[in-house]
């Protein structure tokens, strides 16, 4: 596969099978000791299409904190871009693997697997949302270990309003703002799997599933999802399974992984933030025995989020004005380390900043970009959270129509944009 054939690919959308109805969710059950009080997501089952170039953006964005600024680092960030000829179509327009892609076998499939997981897990964790949360935007995903710990090694129990327990909390953090004000946001949990097979991947679910109750929010549990990609047979497949709304679980003796939750937990776990509330620096840290209320955490995963965007698209000023003390302690940052920033402009007409590499591959070359909408850059660089907060509501409404523009041409860029302003650019030169 050439350059222009994979960017064909990874532009149009195709086809995949998306699994969660009961006979999953008995599956699942069978293999747990006790009640996961889990259900299955109609909305998420059946064929659904999706373009692999939104798959990538959002495997990038969820990833980026986890990578430091140094030589070895960037170059295991811009290694994201291998996946790019992982990707085909079939004849009836369904997504498969390359010829390329089919060859990766043994543990570098397991890794391939897992890595493909997150970034479908958050386009289908988005999905999720929006058939919950009807018209909510600027939904956030943000790493629960990188931002709100201490550290990547924990121990111990901390029993608070924030409850976790070491090693079995979910990985993902996602935060929406409502539609109906700009001061309501709805949280919930996300735990991601990816295998290479079909039967581990049943394991993968159960273990994930009792992972989305490893965390309480307040004193409840919040909604959770959890997601289980599949690349067996040169074909992706993602399973999906909720926590049931209003569901406990049987009443079981507790065990060291399982938190407790002193009350049922509600279909809608929401908060009241007010912008201004943004302007204080929180120190949050799930590892430490302080309570933490829901609010704070929803503040500090904002913000976390804020500061990861502006790390993506290179904006060390904005990294340092939003970034809560935990996040920053666990990322060293250094201006001078930054590949330089570029200004883009999309087939649609959205101006993005961010950074940039050029590459030769088989058939040309490519510039990619992980940037940000400019206004959106703009308004983090800035100190005025609503100005944030109203930059990603612009492009969020714009958002549909950048990634459903015409049919590309051989020489234009293939972009995508996600409604918190994140944007990946492809394009050959």
């Amino acid at each position: 596969m050439d350059l222009q054939r994979a960017l064909e690919v990874v532009s149009q959308p195709l086809t995949y099978e998306g699994v969660s109805d009961p006979q999953l969710c008995a599956q699942v059950q069978a293999l747990a000791d006790r009640d996961l009080g889990i259900g299955c997501v109609p909305v998420l089952d059946g064929q659904d299409s999706v373009r692999p170039v939104d798959v990538l953006l959002r495997l990038a964005v969820a990833t980026k904190p986890e990578y430091q600024t140094d030589l070895y680092e960037v170059h295991r960030h811009w290694s994201l871009m291998r996946y790019l000829g992982l990707f085909d179509a079939d004849s009836n327009g369904r997504l498969c693997l390359s010829s390329a892609g089919r060859r990766i076998v043994g543990n570098q499939r397991k890794v391939t697997s897992e890595e493909l997981g997150i970034g479908f897990a958050v386009y289908r964790a988005e999905q999720w949302v929006a058939s919950r949360w009807p018209r909510t935007t600027s939904v956030a995903v943000i790493d629960i270990d990188v931002a709100l710990t201490s550290g990547y090694v924990r121990a111990g129990a901390v029993a608070s309003s924030v409850v976790q327990r070491s090693g079995r909390r979910p990985d993902y953090l996602l935060i929406a703002e409502s539609p109906d004000s700009q001061d309501r946001y709805r949280y919930a949990v996300i735990e991601c799997k990816g295998t290479k097979s079909w039967t581990n991947g049943l394991k993968q679910m159960a273990s994930a599933c009792e992972q989305l109750r490893g965390v309480s929010v307040g004193d409840g549990q919040p909604p959770g999802l959890a997601v289980g990609t599949v690349l067996a047979d040169h074909r992706i497949r993602c399973r999906a399974l909720e926590l049931a709304p209003r569901s406990h679980g049987r009443d079981v003796e507790p065990v060291a992984d399982w938190v407790e939750q002193p009350r049922v937990f509600e279909d809608v776990a929401e908060v009241y933030i007010e912008p201004d509330t943004f302007e204080r620096a929180v120190h949050v840290d799930i590892d430490e025995n302080v309570p933490v209320s829901a609010e704070e955490m929803v503040t500090v995963g904002i913000q976390a989020s804020w500061a990861s965007l502006a790390d993506f698209a290179g904006n060390d000023s904005a990294f340092r004005r939003w970034a809560p003390p935990v996040f920053r302690a666990n990322l060293e940052r250094d201006v001078r380390a930054r590949p330089q920033r570029v200004r883009r402009q999309t087939r649609g007409g959205l101006d993005v900043v961010g950074v940039r590499n050029l590459i030769t591959l088989p058939g040309g070359d490519l510039e990619i970009v992980f940037g940000l909408a400019a206004e959106v850059d703009d308004a983090l660089t800035g100190r005025d959270p609503a100005a944030v907060i109203d930059a990603q509501g612009r492009v969020a409404e714009r958002g549909a129509y950048e990634n459903d523009l015409p049919r590309r041409e051989v020489s234009e860029e293939v972009t995508a944009v996600s409604d918190n302003g994140a944007v990946l650019m492809l394009a050959p030169r």
